[in-house]
């Protein structure tokens, strides 16, 4: 693969990952910060709390992030990431290839 290659292929991915960063981070303040606020009071959606329903709600949005991070942004085929289990430490390797 050539570098203009892997710099257009890594292009979209980046935009992605900022925006699911945001909205993890989105997710974060509305699920069990300030956000909690906005429906604390004792209505219920299908019979479960609204506050409970609301955290559900953001940790679902955390889950999606999460899965689609996982399938889309993170590449399992680059070796900078991969874990060795320490045995490059052991032989001394400094290299990661």
């Amino acid at each position: 693969m050539s570098q203009k290659q892997s710099t257009a292929d890594s292009e979209p991915r980046r935009r992605l990952s900022i925006l699911l960063t945001v909205v993890f981070s989105l997710s974060m303040i509305m699920g069990t910060g300030p956000g909690v606020l906005l429906v604390n009071r004792a209505d219920t959606v299908a019979g479960v709390p609204l506050v409970y329903a609301w955290g559900i709600l953001w940790y679902l949005v955390q889950v999606a992030v999460a899965l689609v991070a996982y399938f889309v942004v993170w590449d399992s085929s680059s070796s900078a990431g991969k874990y060795d289990g320490g045995s490059s430490l052991k032989s001394g390797r400094t290299d990661r290839s």
